[in-house]
């Protein structure tokens, strides 16, 4: 019911998280202890009691096992200092009669109506605002610790899809500006040998003009407010994750960031940057939003980019698919969709396959109004069974029967990785808001595109763990479209090699630093590594192709390389060896599937895996394969995206093997059009 009498602690200004209390995990609820399938249940307006219970109840039966909620702050303080929790009480109490965990979204960032500060919610305004973040301060009091001792309670969401919106040219906002640019360049003086713009104190600075409005632009400004805004993200996230330990501590966080199909960094979401506020990541993953560079048959592709993208970055912590697609798509998303059953059961296994320990669909039931209205849901609108509601069942079920193994089962380790290249995704921004597409974050695509339909396992490095040394735990590492790389960056990958690693990369790598600044052609300070320099680079209109074979590999650009006319070159270097291909090799493959291009782009990282237990062989480039270990036995998880296949499936001599799925015995010498295996090998 309505409480009043709020209490209020003194604000406490500026984007410094407060000190974080010592976090043990919560695990005592098992959120991450099992594999769990659930689904966000949105609070409708037309709720009752008695249909958020039935609701419930068909959760249950459908086999879901977690439900997300936003706890809308609007909807518990539509009038200032009142404040009704009585219909999110129906929802802990149905989850608990149930034996369903909630995973609360906080929504901190998103103030009600009588603040008069934003149209709507799901506006992530910015909470460096000092006439925000005190009534923030009041809510994440009052909904955790109404909640953090439910014992339907396990997970808080720090905050949906983070980001910041609005105005960034506002006073709170460019102080932060101020005091991060005073932390890197110690001085204005510093400040001024690279900026356009002089300053005469730090406190003077504006927000720089985007190349796109300006045409001629400030690199060292721009790039310095790109990279403010990925810190200035990871402090709100960090201080929100300080005030839910506040009032519950050892309880467990999450962030689930959106558009991993797109540059990350430069829309100020660095998930390697939000990685210490939260105890474990997942991210949103939508056909109808994320997939529209990929036709349908490779939206298993598209889903399984995702999927490792997110379980690298929340790395070595487990990971979530904090929501997945469940239903049609009419007026929202960039194209109407609607997931077949197929498609559900070949996420869901995918995930699950990859390690994920929670895949929470968007979302249960449709909303009864306003945007979003009786689109995206997994059921009918009371609940009713749909065939992706049945599908869901079906592996929930598989999964229940089976949740010791589940349980302990844990992805290969990958023998590659491929860099996701944070300080050339925020250059690109500047330098390439004139191209009609996003060349550099498809030609990570496209690479990862050639290496999962070569059934290999891929990890992302990020710069951060790069440069740090990580590179050595893999024996292949992919540089696709790097063409902007630090000294460290550099030095990082030159050692990987000199130490017997292979590196891979294509067109213009390590042409400029971070800065943008040039000192000769590609590949600039690696030249040593890759044993020459680019003579010319020669821009191309038309794909062409590198070999005779007619492979129309050849995209964007024709790398001149001094007696290498096909432009590719393979040399040793210290104990391992570097590859290159002078054309943006892996965005031709995203655009054209060319096979030999497949071969060129996967040759090193099927030699690197050459030692796993499990293989799957030729000709089954739509089939998705993912393998775990639990103990001594493996699981083989497999989707098929095209037509009818056959299989040839290599597992260690002399093992048992079961379908879990439908209890044959034995490796499948098929795989239909649509369909899964989840395979149970048992060595000898």
């Amino acid at each position: 019911m309505p409480e009043t009498g709020i209490g209020r602690r003194e604000f406490i200004g500026g984007l410094t998280a407060l000190p974080l209390v010592a976090a043990t995990p919560q695990t005592s609820a098992g959120l991450l202890d099992e594999v769990r399938i659930g689904a966000e249940f949105f609070l409708n307006s037309t709720e009752t009691r008695e249909t958020v219970f039935d609701h419930f109840r068909r959760m249950r039966e459908t086999g879901l096992t977690i439900a997300r909620i936003f706890t809308l702050w609007d909807q518990v303080e539509r009038v200032h200092g009142t404040w009704d929790f009585e219909r999110y009480d129906w929802v802990y109490d149905a989850a608990a009669q149930n034996g369903i965990l909630i995973a609360n979204t906080l929504c901190a960032e998103d103030p009600p109506g009588w603040m008069r500060t934003a149209p709507f919610y799901h506006q992530w305004q910015d909470l460096a605002n000092p006439g925000l973040r005190p009534h923030s301060l009041i809510y994440i009091d009052k909904v955790v610790n109404r909640y953090k001792a439910h014992p339907a309670h396990a997970v808080w969401l720090l905050q949906n899809e983070p980001g910041i919106s609005g105005n960034q040219n506002t006073p709170y906002v460019l102080a932060a500006f101020a005091r991060w640019l005073e932390q890197k360049y110690g001085s204005v003086e510093q400040l001024n040998k690279l900026w356009y713009r002089p300053l005469e104190r730090f406190a003077d600075v504006t927000v720089p003009v985007e190349a796109r409005s300006v045409g001629w632009s400030d690199y060292p400004s721009q790039l310095d407010w790109l990279r403010f805004r990925c810190d200035h993200l990871a402090a709100q996230l960090l201080w929100i994750r300080g005030e839910v330990l506040r009032h519950h501590p050892g309880a467990l966080t999450h962030i689930n960031p959106p558009g991993l199909t797109g540059n990350m960094p430069a829309s100020g979401r660095d998930m390697w940057k939000m990685k210490p506020a939260a105890h474990f990541m997942g991210a949103s993953m939508h056909a109808a939003w994320h997939f529209g560079m990929f036709p349908r048959r490779d939206f298993g592709t598209a889903y399984a980019y995702c999927c490792d993208l997110i379980r690298s970055a929340s790395a070595p912590a487990p990971w979530w698919v904090t929501e997945l697609q469940a239903g049609t798509t009419v007026f929202t998303g960039s194209r109407p969709l609607n997931p077949t059953a197929a498609e559900i059961t070949h996420w869901l296994w995918d995930g699950i396959g990859n390690g994920s320990r929670g895949i929470v669909f968007w979302l249960w039931h449709p909303r009864t109004e306003g945007n979003e209205a009786g689109e995206w849901a997994l059921a009918g609108p009371s609940g009713e069974p749909t065939e992706r509601t049945r599908a869901a069942q079906s592996v929930a079920q598989v999964v229940e029967r089976n949740k010791e193994l589940f349980r302990d089962a844990k992805p290969l380790a990958a023998r590659t990785a491929i860099l996701y290249p944070r300080d050339a995704m925020l250059l690109y921004a500047v330098d390439g808001w004139r191209r009609p597409a996003d060349e550099l974050t498809h030609s990570l695509l496209g690479c990862y595109k050639a290496l999962h339909r070569a059934h290999v396992p891929v990890d992302f490095l990020d710069i951060s763990e790069l440069e740090a040394g990580s590179a050595a735990k893999y024996k292949a590492l992919y540089l696709p479209y790097c063409y902007a790389l630090s000294a460290a960056s550099c030095q990082a990958i030159r050692e990987f090699v000199r130490a017997g690693g292979t590196v891979w990369a294509d067109g213009l790598v390590a042409w400029k630093d971070e800065a943008g600044v040039t000192r000769r052609f590609p590949p600039g300070p690696l030249s040593d590594v890759f044993g020459f320099t680019v003579e010319d680079i020669q821009p191309v209109w038309e794909p062409f192709s590198l070999a005779a074979s007619g492979d129309k590999g050849g995209e964007l650009w024709r790398c001149v390389v001094p007696g290498h006319p096909g432009g590719r070159v393979e040399k040793p270097f210290g104990r391992g060896r570097a590859i290159y291909y002078g054309t943006a090799l892996t965005l031709g493959y995203l655009r054209r599937d060319n096979a030999q291009v497949a071969d060129w782009i996967a040759g090193p990282a099927i030699e690197a895996a050459g030692d796993l237990p499990v293989k799957l062989g030729a000709g089954t480039e739509l089939v998705s394969l993912r393998v775990m270990q639990a103990g001594r036995r493996l699981v083989a998880v497999l989707n098929n995206w095209g037509a009818d296949a056959s299989l040839t499936l290599q597992v260690p001599p002399g093992a048992a093997v079961t379908d879990l799925l439908t209890g044959a015995r034995g490796t499948p010498a098929t795989l239909q059009a649509g369909g899964s295996a989840v395979l149970l090998i048992d060595p000898k």
